[in-house]
């Protein structure tokens, strides 16, 4: 069962942790040639997030090489349905993947009104999933979950990547783990999802973050 990594001793995690991230060679892993900076066990990961809950948007912050916008279009286009929104500062770069479910948004951040409104209006009336993967300060992360969260569908997932780099990275601290706690903290209806850290190597600790259902009244 996936639970059976909690009698793994936590050291040798770490270790194997700090290994694989010192190798950087996640860095670079690419999906159909094209740069995906991403943990290839998240991604599995990702894949059955979005076979489960089939959300018709996938909202993505930091798009970087576009490698991962279009690892999440081609599990779109295998289930046949989907779109993935990208989002960074840089504007969209001619050597980005093109795919027809990608559509590609540039700003001055993630977060701005610009950018957030016309990502709401592309959500409208979709269910829709959101992966945080820019700047990963706490104050950011917290400004992107207060700007996009609202917008996760029932029983879908908002993402925050890179919670794993406290340990690793202690100069980039405070970082996403503080502001998912933060974030916990006044959202009761998100709940972390352990079991999608199953594989015991994530880069996303707590950060697995599904929309609990809400009632309504009669």
């Amino acid at each position: 069962m996936w639970h059976v990594y909690r009698r793994v001793d936590p050291w040798v995690i770490r270790r194997f942790h700090r290994l694989f991230y010192g190798s950087a060679v996640w860095g670079d892993s690419r999906w159909l040639g094209i740069r995906a900076v991403k943990n290839p066990l998240d991604l599995w990961i990702f894949q059955e997030i979005i076979t489960e809950t089939r959300p018709e948007l996938i909202v993505e912050t930091g798009t970087h090489s576009g490698g991962s916008a279009l690892y999440l279009a081609s599990i779109c286009d295998l289930l046949d349905s989907g779109h993935v929104v990208s989002i960074d500062i840089e504007p969209a770069k001619l050597d980005y993947p093109t795919h027809p479910r990608i559509t590609y948004l540039s700003g001055r951040s993630s977060t701005d009104p610009e950018v957030v409104t016309a990502v709401r209006e592309l959500s409208d009336g979709k269910r829709t999933m959101v992966v945080l993967d820019s700047d990963h300060s706490q104050t950011h992360v917290e400004a992107e979950l207060e700007a996009y969260a609202p917008l996760v569908a029932d029983g879908a997932y908002v993402i925050v990547e890179d919670s794993n780099i406290g340990p690793i990275r202690p100069d980039l601290m405070p970082g996403p783990m503080q502001a998912i706690e933060s974030f916990l903290a006044s959202n009761p209806d998100f709940e972390v999802d352990s079991a999608r850290e199953r594989f015991m190597l994530t880069f996303n600790p707590r950060g697995y973050l599904r929309r609990k259902s809400r009632v309504t009244s009669a």
